[in-house]
């Protein structure tokens, strides 16, 4: 496979998603718009095709900027994502800004949820971190003095917006870099103990909105008379059935069964129009996106790329996987989208992003294994 063929495969999946994902979008939103917003039935389209164009913009800047930039420069760029996490925290310690500090806001229009930033920085520089200094990432005190810092705060600042399942998601990739990277047992070892206490901690810290979802998770095993939107949702994908109810048509979409249907739980309105073949033709071509993702990533001819390539498709499966975990009610509710489809303007445009820089990636692999600059 050639570059240009590799190129024009990962960008024809990704768009084949998008496109598949707009119609999706409209069909499962129209209903929120119009009676729950009081809004025309296009809103949220209109909405996500204009953070949409940006995202493009940002996939066509970061597919023509080296990624050895994002090497050479990690450490800045995670310096950067902090600075702008903590504007919106310090907006709400020191000028009663929102309870909730995820967004970076002009006024009141949001332009990011900073998280996501600070997600793809983190990523960005812990594959720049192992890259140059791989001989030493089985030195416990190497790693606890160099790199560790560097994720306490980042993952810190998260989870103090508050934000504990992207805490969570950034925890696992990261965990997953640093294994394919070749992390020792031991080490592994003390990472998950660490992760099993901190978990502990965390659910006694976290507030009572946060403390109460999880509660209702726990119970929603034994007593199914707890009616959230993970037990509505569940009847609405039965209610589906193997080939849906028809684009438009969805039941569970009205009346407020299923209150966030555009955003964490369209997979549910999706499964009740078109079914499950429907549902399995998007996790179909998210599995060729993966897969796309991971053909870059064994041709890569720097251990730097090879890792961040890896990161980028893990990222996108994880929220893809933890969102229908939800929807079927074996996860608590996390909030997280499923990338591309669901609506929201952050997530497309960093995913987009995040897809340039796979992009770049691919044009520059050799596919000569003689080149490698680094041992699998």
């Amino acid at each position: 496979m050639t570059n240009n063929l590799q190129y024009k495969n990962l960008l024809l999946v990704v768009f084949s998603i998008v496109i598949i994902g707009f119609f999706l979008l409209y069909s499962a939103s129209s209903s929120f718009a119009f009676y729950k917003f009081n809004k025309p039935d296009s809103y949220f389209f209109v909405k996500h095709l204009i953070w949409f164009f940006i995202g493009a913009i940002a996939l066509f800047l970061m597919s023509n900027i080296n990624y050895q930039f994002l090497r050479d420069n990690s450490k800045s760029i995670l310096f950067t994502s902090w600075f702008v996490i903590l504007i919106p925290i310090l907006q709400k310690i020191f000028f009663n800004g929102d309870h909730v500090a995820r967004w970076l806001k002009i006024g009141n229009f949001s332009l990011m949820t900073t998280s996501d930033l600070g997600k793809i920085c983190l990523i960005i520089f812990t594959c720049s971190f192992i890259d140059k200094n791989y001989s030493k990432i089985n030195n416990i005190k190497f790693m606890f003095r160099n790199y560790l810092p560097y994720v306490l705060i980042t993952l810190f600042l998260i989870f103090y917006q508050p934000d504990f399942s992207t805490t969570i998601v950034i925890s696992l990739i990261i965990f997953s870099l640093l294994y394919i990277a070749g992390i020792s047992k031991r080490i592994i070892s003390y990472l998950i103990i660490s992760g099993i206490i901190s978990v502990i901690i965390i659910l006694s810290s976290i507030n009572n909105y946060q403390q109460l979802r999880f509660l209702n998770w726990l119970k929603s095993f034994s007593n199914s008379a707890n009616l959230d939107q993970s037990y509505f949702s569940i009847l609405a994908l039965a209610n589906g059935g193997f080939f849906g109810k028809g684009i438009g048509d969805s039941i569970y979409k009205y009346n407020g069964f299923i209150p966030e249907g555009q955003t964490d739980f369209i997979l549910a309105i999706i499964g009740e129009e078109i079914g499950f073949i429907g549902v399995f033709l998007i996790f179909s071509m998210f599995s060729i996106l993966f897969w796309q993702g991971l053909i870059i990533a064994k041709n890569c001819n720097d251990r730097f790329s090879m890792l961040l390539s890896f990161g980028i498709v893990i990222n996108i499966f994880f929220y893809l996987i933890i969102n229908a975990s939800y929807v079927i009610g074996i996860l608590p509710t996390t909030g997280l989208p499923i990338p591309f489809i669901s609506y929201g303007g952050s997530q497309t445009i960093f995913t987009l992003a995040s897809i340039g820089i796979l992009l770049n990636i691919s044009k520059t692999n050799n596919f000569n294994q003689t080149n490698r600059k680094y041992y699998v």
